[in-house]
């Protein structure tokens, strides 16, 4: 059996999972970095197919307290309500890293700001776009800069079926399948995160990519993984 080692493994290669390895690579550039992606790198996930475009709280009288409430009422008020603010929070950060370190190309109004259009769901003109092919540009800027990165290995077409756990029960990288070769590669880490998505085919309608299963969800279950909520400080992050 084929053996991969890396100290970071990345399962998952949409916006999360690209955003993951960029963010570890430009901190510790020595870090041996394998992201492994069931489809192919920058073409597989939920990201790419955003049309609309982002939400993100950027100028005045729009705020993080409306944007959340919209969030809020757009799921029904049963949403976990520390992630919405996590993500509304983050949100405008994430719309400036992109576009000034990642060198993604939104739309601009004809005085230079970022075009901000009318979305279903917002109170204020809130969704940052690319025409309509948002996703697209996003992921095509983050996959140039993943493949301009020597310390990022990308296994594509890579299936993970299971985590390594040692007798302690820690996990130590994955088992994936190689659907190209139909054959099980061993990919053995210091740290491992799931960047795999939720599972939205469980619902009878969805807008997103059909390849989202919940697996990365059924794989942490099975080894007993607990989910973390990440609280970002301007510094570093702290699980709670």
């Amino acid at each position: 059996m084929e053996t991969v080692e890396a100290d970071l493994l990345i399962l998952g290669a949409g916006g999360a999972g690209l955003c993951a390895a960029l963010h570890a690579a430009d901190r510790a550039p020595g870090l041996a970095i394998t992201v492994a992606v069931k489809g192919l790198l920058g073409r597989a996930g939920c990201t790419r197919m955003v049309q609309g475009g982002y939400n993100a709280v950027l100028t005045p009288p729009d705020s993080l307290e409306a944007h959340f409430l919209d969030t809020l009422r757009g799921g029904a008020w049963i949403n976990d309500q520390e992630l919405v603010w996590t993500l509304v929070n983050e949100a405008p950060r994430r719309v400036l890293e992109l576009e000034a370190r990642y060198g993604c190309f939104f739309d601009r109004t004809d005085d230079g700001r970022i075009h901000q259009k009318p979305f279903a769901g917002q109170s204020h003109d809130r969704t940052i776009h690319k025409g309509d092919l948002t996703g697209i540009e996003i992921m095509n800027r983050l996959t140039e800069q993943v493949w301009a990165r020597p310390s990022i290995r990308a296994l594509e077409e890579h299936r993970a079926v299971e985590l390594l756990q040692d007798d302690a029960g820690r996990v130590g990288g994955a088992l994936l399948l190689d659907m190209r070769r139909g054959s099980f590669v061993l990919a053995r880490s210091r740290a491992t995160l799931l960047a795999m998505g939720g599972g939205p085919t469980m619902y009878k309608v969805i807008a997103c990519s059909a390849d989202k299963a919940a697996d990365g969800i059924a794989l942490a279950y099975r080894a007993g993984r607990r989910s973390r909520t990440w609280r970002w400080s301007s510094s570093t992050p702290r699980a709670s």
